[in-house]
């Protein structure tokens, strides 16, 4: 009797093993039980490289990857929404830190309450980290001491560590347990510090005692830099940077005993004309905080997000009318509906309000909301060139300029000059004078007329 060959199903590839205990990975109460966050992603990664990665661990409910509103272009965050608890918490423990497209992806639960973000409720600092440590090593090293919601080192464009990071825990408990038992120890080769993490409105002004003193002329000394700057405070040491064949390359470094009196001489001598040249004097930095200062200084201005862009309005729509909608939001300060000429309205409006975060939460509820019959467009007010610059980055490839204009023919214009036309015809045989380009057009037209 022949033997039957038992048909053979492909093995499911086995999930990737736990990174850490799954008592811990477990959702707090206050956490959406169902939802991942993604961050640090590629810029290439789609949402079809996310289900993929994820629907190893279970089917997926959505896949939402967060896009720029005009250019859609990835965010590089995204969410993952699961249809089972217990499923979304095997994903983070599998999953965090796991490259895709060559960039570890940073996974934590979804927190949509922002107090927590917002109060710094077990939050850490750590500081002067070893080059060698990354986001899953030092979240290993901190995720004894608690459950840990979100684990970042900050990092250069190209990718490299800054030598500090962020631990947020759930609780103010497990910080201060991690805080005291690991400020001061050593990982790696340097010894780390750990702080309660502050805000910048918090934070005191850094100490500082080395200025940085630049546009010296060349016959300029350390010993006359000692002089000029000690009238400010005692001068440990001064230098002066020169180079391979000994001549000054116009800077140069004060150290001075004490932070107030650094402070004094940056204010008395930056800008100062001394010798030729005037002087630029300020904080010494490091190459990476200068380059993070030179950053902020010529960055552009972020947009006023406070003001508000409201179209499709109902014509009987008022100012009244949009304090009493956009009010229930916020505090509005403006509100004004742009009308023609005769009085009637443009269907669009602009709303002001005190604080960003009001306009936000009343785009979220306006944007789209059904008012006196129509539906109403609330974005942020952009001014004209950004509007124009966005437009632009859409429709690249198009010859034409934006906004479009369509310029109305003055008939009356083309009206007389019809008229002229006609009246030089009738007097030269039905051909305009200025129509004969040659003695032999004006001979035909001669001999047709004496016919």
């Amino acid at each position: 009797m022949a033997k039957c060959d038992r048909l053979q199903t492909p093995r499911r590839q086995p999930p990737p093993p736990l990174f850490s205990s799954p008592r811990l990975l477990l959702p707090p109460p206050v956490h959406n039980p169902f939802s991942l966050y993604a961050g640090d992603l590629h810029p290439h990664v789609t949402e079809t490289d996310l289900s993929v990665m994820f629907s190893v661990i279970s089917p997926l409910h959505t896949v939402h990857l967060c896009r720029d509103r005009f250019s859609r272009k990835s965010l590089c965050y995204a969410y993952i929404n699961f249809c089972f608890p217990f499923h979304a918490a095997d994903a983070l423990g599998r999953l965090n830190y796991k490259e895709l497209k060559g960039k570890p992806i940073r996974l934590m639960w979804c927190q949509r309450d922002p107090v927590l973000r917002k109060t710094g409720i077990g939050n850490l600092f750590v500081k002067n980290l070893d080059l060698s440590v990354n986001d899953a090593k030092l979240e290993e090293i901190f995720g004894i001491y608690g459950r840990i919601l979100s684990c970042k080192i900050a990092k250069e464009f190209d990718g490299k560590s800054k030598g500090f990071g962020f631990v947020h825990f759930d609780s103010e408990e497990s910080a201060k347990a991690a805080l005291n038992a690991l400020n001061g120890c050593i990982l790696g080769s340097k010894i780390l510090t750990v702080a309660k993490f502050l805000k910048k409105s918090e934070r005191k002004e850094p100490q500082f005692t080395n200025v940085y003193v630049k546009n010296l002329d060349e016959n300029f000394t350390e010993s006359s830099l000692i002089e000029k700057f000690s009238k400010y405070g005692k001068v440990t040491s001064a230098a002066i940077m020169n180079d391979d064949k000994g001549k000054s390359k116009g800077f140069g470094f004060v150290n001075f005993e004490s932070h107030d009196n650094a402070k004094i001489a940056i204010e008395a001598l930056n800008g100062a004309v001394i010798g030729s040249k005037k002087w630029y004097v300020g904080k010494a930095m490091m190459k990476a905080e200068r380059e993070s200062f030179l950053r902020r200084t010529h960055q552009k201005p972020k947009p006023n997000t406070s003001n508000l862009y409201v179209g499709n309005l109902a014509t009987s729509v008022n100012e009244k009318d949009l304090r009493e909608v956009f009010g229930a939001f916020g505090c509005v300060t403006f509100a004004k509906v742009m009308r023609f000429s005769n009085g009637v309205s443009k269907g669009i409006a602009y709303v002001c309000f005190s604080k960003p975060e009001e306009a936000m939460i009343a785009i979220k509820n306006l944007d789209g909301y059904s008012y006196r019959g129509k539906y109403m467009k609330v974005t942020v007010a952009v001014s004209k060139k950004e509007y124009e610059r966005r437009l632009q980055a859409l429709f690249p490839l198009l010859p034409f300029q934006f906004p479009f204009v369509y310029q109305v023919p003055n008939l009356e214009t083309k009206v007389q000059k019809e008229d002229k036309v006609k009246e030089t015809s009738s007097c030269n045989g039905g051909v305009a004078l200025q129509d004969l380009k040659s003695p032999t057009d004006y001979e035909s037209c001669t001999n047709s007329w004496d016919e």
